[in-house]
């Protein structure tokens, strides 16, 4: 079975993919970068981002299979929780400290 890299764009910034994973076919790969792109929206919006957000699937031959994009944008009322917004925010940064 081939190899697939998932590498993550968030806004300006791409992060590569250098493990791959394993899948049995392109759908596979399109699959897992969709399950990707739905972590990335969850974090980008967890620190209060507004941020384009994608997920390029390549081959081992660096071939891109596919891109899934989305654009995040939270839109916070008046009336909402800072102290709670922040504490979310503080609780991303921590893990993604330990993720390293």
């Amino acid at each position: 079975m081939p190899r697939y890299f998932i590498d993550a764009t968030i806004g300006p910034h791409l992060y590569r993919d250098v493990e791959g994973a394993i899948l049995r076919d392109d759908l596979c790969a399109h699959d897992l970068a969709v399950a990707t792109l739905h972590d990335l929206a969850r974090l980008t919006t967890a620190e209060g981002r507004d941020a384009p957000v994608s997920a390029t699937v390549r081959t081992e031959r660096d071939t891109c299979v596919c891109t899934v994009r989305m654009d995040i944008t939270t839109d916070w009322s008046a009336a909402g929780d800072l102290a709670a917004t922040e504490r979310r925010v503080e609780r991303l940064a921590g893990r993604l400290r330990q993720a390293g």
